[in-house]
Formats: structure tokens, C-alpha cells, sequence
């Protein structure tokens, strides 16, 4: 559901917001692929600049990047469900992509997926919403952003945080190299938290780093059941970001843009 649009002051030129964070809220959690990389779109490019050099590989671009979604979505259920570990499943995807490469070693599977992601990191891309929200973020947070601040007007401390299903490293390096990792503001990722999304003790574990209760913590994601039915199920506030309009519907407020939502 969209909840109803908020006043606008007389002036107002920015888009109309579908979503104004409450008052209440004192945390906040970003996811990071879907709302601020668009990692899609240099997924599907990647997939087919590498896969086309494999040897026997007879895809084109379109069904290559369908299969390497495909595979992706797979392997990575298994590890948020338990049954895999995170590079465990970096290298069943590939075993099942690579032709002939069911049996091949780990060695040669983490090789071919960094030559993936060699590519892949070259396609890295901030959405064309990201810098203006980011910046209307840090104004939310308070002057000086970054970490926990105590905003003057409000008394009251706000943090913010990105909560990712992926490994530090590599999302801080996306984040740093699209020019959306905002400094003070920890990457909270399921490779070093141990949990996945959407486990309500992930959620959980982020609000605790950042002092804030779960009804105060809003979060902000794409994916439904990881971000949307986890962050519910463990009692935050979500907000769900819906790029395209096939994108799986929740009973919750939502926006197609990080413009639509509104910071006071």
C-alpha cells in the first residue's frame, strides 16, 4: 500500500513523497544492491562479457545473463537458508555455469569467479536518485554525519547504517567506488554477521549496534521476503523500494524512487 502524500510546503519544486519517515524512527538501514548499486544491470553485462570467452559457450547475451540471475538467486537461497556457506555458494553457481564445470576444484572456481567480478566491478553504478537521498540522509542525521549524532533541534540520536546480504569487503568497495559509502556509517554484512537476511536476528544484531529498538529502526530495501517479510517479522518499520512494477508486492508503505521518500 502507498500511505497517503504529505503536505508540501508552498515552493516545494522536489517530487511529492509517497513515504515520510516517522518521528518516531532513530535508526536507519540501507540496503545497498537493488537501492543504491544497480547491480542488475552490471550483473546481466558482466555475465556475458565473461561467459562469451568460456570455452564451448554457446548462450547469447540475453539467455547468459537469465542463466547467471537464475543460478545467482539459487545458490544464494541455499545460503540464506543454512545449507551453504558464503563462498561455498559463489562456487556452486559457478560449477553450474561454467560448461563441463561440475567437477571442477575450488581453486579453479574461485579463478573463474574473479574474472567475473573483475568485470562486474568495472560496471558498478549508483542509481540517478542515490547522491540527492544520500545528502537529504546526512541532513537528517544531523551536521557532521557520520556515525551516531545528536541532531540539535530533536535532541535525540540518529544513526544510520547499510545492512547487506554480502560480504564487507566487497560492498564497501561498491559502495566507495560509486560514490556512496558515507563515512561513520557501518557496513553490516552477512558474511561476517553470520546470519542472513531475512533471519530476524540480523536485524536485530543492526539494531543493537545502533542503540536504536526495532520499532524505532526503519529499513529500506528491494527484495521482499529478504528485506520486507525479514525486517517486519522482527518488528521494524520498512519501507519497500520498488524500481520496476513487476517487482513482488508487500503489505507495507512503498516507493519506485528514493526520491518519494520524505525526511524531517
Amino acid at each position: 500500500m502507498r500511505r497517503p502524500r504529505a503536505a508540501i510546503a508552498p515552493g516545494h519544486t522536489g517530487p511529492v513523497p509517497d513515504f515520510t519517515v516517522p518521528a518516531s524512527v532513530r535508526a536507519i538501514l540501507l540496503d545497498i544492491d537493488g537501492v543504491l548499486v544497480d547491480h542488475r544491470s552490471a550483473a546481466d553485462a558482466a555475465s556475458w562479457q565473461w561467459a562469451r570467452a568460456l570455452l564451448g559457450w554457446e548462450l547469447g547475451p540475453q539467455e547468459t545473463a537469465e542463466r547467471w540471475e537464475a543460478l545467482d538467486r539459487k545458490h544464494f537461497t541455499r545460503y540464506q537458508h543454512g545449507e551453504l556457506d558464503f563462498d561455498e555458494q559463489l562456487r556452486a553457481r559457478i560449477r553450474d555455469f561454467v560448461p563441463g564445470g561440475a567437477d571442477i576444484s575450488d581453486a579453479e572456481a574461485d579463478a573463474h569467479m574473479a574474472a567475473y567480478r573483475s568485470i562486474y566491478r568495472s560496471l558498478w553504478r549508483a542509481y540517478d536518485d542515490v547522491p540527492d537521498f544520500l545528502a537529504r540522509l546526512r541532513a537528517w542525521q544531523g551536521p557532521d554525519a557520520g556515525g551516531n549524532r545528536t541532531r540539535a533541534d530533536t535532541g535525540r540520536t540518529r544513526a544510520v547504517a547499510y545492512l547487506t546480504n554480502g560480504d564487507e569487503a566487497q560492498q564497501r568497495d561498491k559502495l566507495d567506488a560509486v560514490g556512496a559509502l558515507v563515512e561513520g556509517w557501518p557496513v553490516l554484512a552477512s558474511k561476517q554477521l553470520g546470519a542472513t537476511k531475512p533471519d530476524p536476528a540480523v536485524f536485530r544484531a543492526a539494531c543493537a549496534r545502533l542503540g536504536a529498538a526495532e520499532p524505532q529502526t526503519l529499513m529500506i530495501g528491494d527484495e521482499a521476503w529478504s528485506d520486507i517479510d525479514g525486517a517486519t517479522g522482527a518488528g521494524l518499520v520498512c519501507v519497500h523500494l520498488r524500481r520496476s512494477p513487476s517487482a513482488p508486492v508487500r503489505d507495507v508503505p512503498w516507493v519506485d524512487t528514493l526520491a518519494r521518500i520524505g525526511l524531517s
